[in-house]
């Protein structure tokens, strides 16, 4: 019987199947934490700086997180993170320009 003329195989080369059953999907939508981490960030400016340490948690979980499961998100969370960070520094600014301002204007009157 005679070899068939495409390299020695019966068959076509095979080029793959688009869909894989067994390969993990993405999971739909966007990822919550990484919402979250924005929404946190952006309550530090009504709210003292506080929920933006929240903030940056969740933007470093949700960018691991989306990374990890190719989930959409990863942009809102370094926003979130950005947002966070930027807003946690300004706020030791203030606290600490205001410890200074406070400590230097000292006013005892000596009698």
């Amino acid at each position: 019987m005679p070899y068939p003329p495409s390299g020695g195989y019966p068959y076509p080369p095979y080029a793959g199947d688009p869909f894989d059953p067994y390969r993990p999907l993405k999971p739909p939508g966007t990822n919550s934490k990484a919402i979250a981490a924005l929404v946190c960030s952006l309550a530090g400016l009504v709210f003292c700086g506080l929920p933006s340490i929240a903030g940056i948690i969740l933007g470093i979980i949700a960018m691991r997180e989306t990374k990890r499961t190719g989930q959409d998100g990863f942009g809102l969370a370094v926003a979130g993170l950005a947002i966070g960070v930027v807003i946690v520094v300004l706020m030791l600014v203030y606290v600490a320009f205001m410890v200074f301002i406070v400590s230097s204007s000292s006013s005892y009157n000596n009698y």
